[in-house]
């Protein structure tokens, strides 16, 4: 019983590893506290820092929330 629940905790922990490293491939996110962090005020912050083609997101943080700027990975645009 022991020997078949650690085979499928490592089974999911491999999996878990394979679909962040797959989701990393396609996007980056960089994330800063912004305060407000609303629409107008993250995408100022995004096209400040010269990103390109982003979108962005705010996420709650332990002291301020932040903003997120998720940008298509270059290597993966095939240009």
């Amino acid at each position: 019983m022991k020997g078949a629940t650690s085979a499928l905790f490592l089974a999911a922990l491999v999996a878990m590893a394979m679909a962040m490293a797959f989701s990393s491939c396609h996007a980056a996110d960089y994330c800063h506290a912004v305060v407000p962090c609303d629409d107008e005020t993250c995408f100022n912050y995004c096209q400040k820092n010269n990103y390109k083609n982003f979108q962005t997101y705010c996420v709650p943080g332990q002291m301020y929330p932040s903003c997120c700027c998720r940008v298509p990975d270059a290597a993966g645009g095939g240009a």
